[in-house]
């Protein structure tokens, strides 16, 4: 059970930037991975083993994903991917659940 969290908190709001922390380091991954799979000529698409982009900064679960769909995903700023479960209904809505991983949509 989730503990109530006011979305105009500043608590709420460090959330947001830890999901946001996360995406980045998926971001510089992704980057290094095309580099080295571009100079093996390997699968640019293959899928890599993404960071669930959870509020927990301690959470080290994977999403395994193709590289153009988690571009996609992330088009809008407000979009996060995570391991379900790790959702925090009172500052996101899970728009979509696809496979093995929640979409879920920042309120705050």
């Amino acid at each position: 059970m989730s503990e109530e969290i006011d979305p105009t908190s500043p608590r709420a709001r460090r959330l947001r930037q830890n999901e946001e922390l996360m995406e980045e380091l998926n971001r510089r991954m992704e980057r290094m991975l095309e580099e080295i799979r571009d100079e093996e000529d390997d699968d640019p698409d293959a899928p890599i083993a993404f960071l669930c982009e959870c509020s927990h900064l301690d959470c080290r679960e994977r999403i395994q994903l193709e590289p153009s769909r988690f571009d996609r995903i992330h088009r809008d700023a407000d979009v996060f991917i995570l391991v379900p479960g790790h959702e925090i209904p009172e500052v996101e809505r899970i728009v979509d659940q696809e496979r093995d991983f929640l979409i879920v949509r920042k309120l705050v």
